[in-house]
């Protein structure tokens, strides 16, 4: 495996971990509740194990199931933040208070981020599969 490929999963794993982090230091603020902490934490724990999964599929040849899982559940925390947020807080998405709609940012960016490293995963998986 190139360290490129390498360096890849680990950035995803990382980014995962980034969804944690972010949400305990705005708790320590005091910027969110116990449930956006819940909700940061389950976020990590999905995506570093889906991480840590996809990197295991790629040394073996198989189907990509859990590179297919690196790019959907990203994708279903892309959707389901602001949805949360806005239940949780009460008020439409445009009139969040500047730290809320930081802490939203940051968590739609680590997904975004997550989503394009997991199509350069499945995509370098692919290729090694001999397949693209």
């Amino acid at each position: 495996m190139k360290l490129i490929e390498k360096r890849i999963y680990f950035i995803y794993i990382l980014l995962g971990s980034l969804y944690f982090i972010s949400k305990v230091i705005y708790f320590i603020f005091g910027w969110v509740c116990l449930a956006g902490l819940i909700l940061g934490f389950i976020a990590a724990v999905l995506t570093i194990w889906i991480g840590i999964g996809s990197f295991k599929e790629y040394r073996k040849t198989g189907k990509p199931v859990v590179h297919w899982l690196a790019i959907i559940v990203p994708l279903l925390i892309l959707l389901y933040s602001p949805l949360h947020m806005t239940i949780r807080i009460g008020i439409p998405l445009i009139q969040f208070p500047v730290e809320k709609f930081t802490i939203l940012l940051i968590f739609e960016c680590i997904a975004i981020a997550q989503i394009v490293l997991a199509v350069l995963m499945h995509k370098e998986f692919m290729l090694k599969l001999g397949k693209v």
